[in-house]
């Protein structure tokens, strides 16, 4: 599959900043996918250092107009998998030892995030079940024992909490799912944080169509 190059993406993004009639609609830079964004951290990442430096130094646009000086958060939304696998190296929390680069594991991907001004997650866990995530998500996070990715997604919840993000939980209202259930372990998941941010709810439930009414 084609994919940007990484220039192109970071271009894309910069053309979009610095035209003014376009960029002060903005409320947030949201960085998705058709796929899974953090497949390609390398370029989420150089896109989030983008909109930070060109933030940092309130050079949005080349024109007599004033520069937009807005601190515009930056938002991921992720399936919460790049917990299941090791940071690629790029990291400067990777450890170096006689001199060969040891990815360190799980943790610094957030930390990477932060520095690159990833403030925001939203975070698919979309049920309370750690078998029921199986089948609705088929996750292909190599050799795993069943369950094992839900508990990944649990996890990168509650450290991003801990680290001050602000993360919502997304799922999909399917009648299958316990939503109750789903409630109590968003609210359990998050409780482990500053207290930073305050929510109505714990969940942002999407809509479902069925297959068959697409």
């Amino acid at each position: 599959m084609l994919q940007p190059s990484i220039s192109a993406l970071v271009s894309e993004v910069t053309s979009r900043l610095v035209d003014q009639s376009y960029s002060k609609h903005f409320d947030q830079v949201v960085i998705a996918g058709e796929g899974e964004p953090t497949l390609r951290m390398d370029a989420l990442l150089a896109i989030a250092r983008t909109v930070q430096s060109r933030q940092r130094d309130g050079n949005y646009n080349n024109t007599r107009e004033q520069p937009d000086t807005r601190q515009l958060p930056i938002r991921l939304i992720t399936n919460g998998l790049c917990y299941g696998i090791t940071n690629f190296g790029y990291s400067p929390y990777n450890s170096e030892r006689n001199g060969t680069i040891v990815p360190l594991p799980r943790h610094v991907v957030l930390r990477d995030m932060l520095d690159a001004g990833i403030s925001r997650l939203s975070v698919a866990l979309n049920t309370a079940n750690r078998h029921e995530y199986d089948l609705l998500m088929e996750p292909q996070c190599g050799e795993m024992l069943p369950g094992t990715a839900h508990d990944i997604v649990c996890e990168l919840i509650m450290e991003a909490t801990k680290l001050g993000m602000d993360v919502e939980i997304t799922g999909i209202d399917r009648p299958e799912i316990d939503k109750v259930e789903m409630e109590r372990l968003a609210r359990l998941l998050l409780s482990v944080g500053p207290n930073k941010y305050t929510r109505r709810r714990m969940i942002r439930w999407r809509p479902y169509f069925p297959l068959g009414d697409v």
